[in-house]
């Protein structure tokens, strides 16, 4: 069974060699690592020149992580796709233990969970949960699939069901959208024994970012929309994301409008003020969300 690695980069040329070293150094006998530079201004593509004939590259313009994703899969030739952003890393025998994962249960898809600890290494007894929520999602219900691009794999058949996908600016239509579609289109499995390393820093597009919070809703939308207009049976379920979406956008947009007034209003003109009432309002925000009243 030949595995493919599909790594998608853009100005992460910092982490770039250790994510591809990563991948390299795998104990697994057929593998291919394609990595998908998406139109980088650093050095990566020099990084790239660097690997010779180890990877395959693909350079492109700049498309967003949409588009990544869909030229991976087109250069790709393996049985089993694997997602890896380049400011991430698998840890050692991670394709060992997928593929065996896949050879011994039949299922279309398996994600696997990250760990943010780089020191961490994966006992030699992985925890695998059976996941077939294929009716949940029908009726409109989204399971949790707590899992990032960097721990998701797929069969070929199954993939091919889902991508090409429709493109994006920035990351409002990218692993979300899979995810779904996966659970969705086929039968998988979860390891709860983290194989990746997920790392988090200050130019992470999306996890842990100040800009989770005003992304979070768009993100919802797009991937509702999208859902709907390509699967018939996810028409509720999209339409479930795009109403969640659409509150959350307008809840913040009610907060932020309250936090103004309680400043221009308030025996306060200062910054000290402004702060204070956006904290206040952030709070706000969070505690809606957590109770899921957002």
């Amino acid at each position: 069974m030949k595995l493919s690695v599909l790594i998608n980069n853009f100005n992460y040329g910092q982490y770039l060699r250790p994510c591809i070293d990563s991948v390299l150094s795998q104990a697994y006998p057929d593998f291919e690592v394609i990595v998908v530079d998406d139109g980088s201004t650093d050095d990566s593509r020099q990084i790239l020149a660097s690997y010779g004939e180890k990877i395959l590259p693909v350079l492109k313009e700049n498309g967003g992580q949409a588009s990544s994703f869909n030229a991976g899969f087109a250069a790709a030739s393996g049985d089993i796709l694997f997602l890896l952003d380049a400011d991430d890393a698998f840890l050692p025998g991670k394709l060992a233990g997928i593929a065996e994962i896949y050879d011994r249960n039949e299922i279309d898809w398996c994600f696997d969970r990250v760990t943010t600890d780089e020191g961490d290494q994966p006992p030699a007894q992985l925890q695998v949960t059976l996941f077939d929520k294929r009716d949940t999602l029908r009726n409109g219900g989204f399971p949790s699939l707590p899992v990032p691009t960097s721990g998701l794999s797929f069969r070929r058949s199954l993939l091919s069901q889902i991508l090409p996908m429709s493109v994006a600016t920035d990351v409002v239509l990218s692993d979300n959208y899979i995810k779904f579609a996966a659970a969705y289109l086929g039968r998988g499995a979860i390891v709860e024994t983290p194989l990746t390393f997920q790392r988090i820093h200050a130019s992470n597009r999306y996890t842990g970012t100040s800009r989770a919070k005003t992304l979070r809703p768009r993100i919802m939308i797009a991937t509702g929309l999208e859902l709907a207009r390509r699967y018939d049976g996810l028409q509720a379920l999209g339409k479930s994301l795009v109403a969640g979406g659409i509150a959350e956008t307008t809840s913040l947009l009610k907060l932020r409008s309250e936090a103004r007034n309680t400043v221009a209003g308030g025996p306060f003109g200062d910054a000290a003020a402004t702060e204070v009432a956006l904290m206040a309002a952030r709070k706000r925000l969070g505690n809606m969300l957590r109770r899921g009243q957002a």
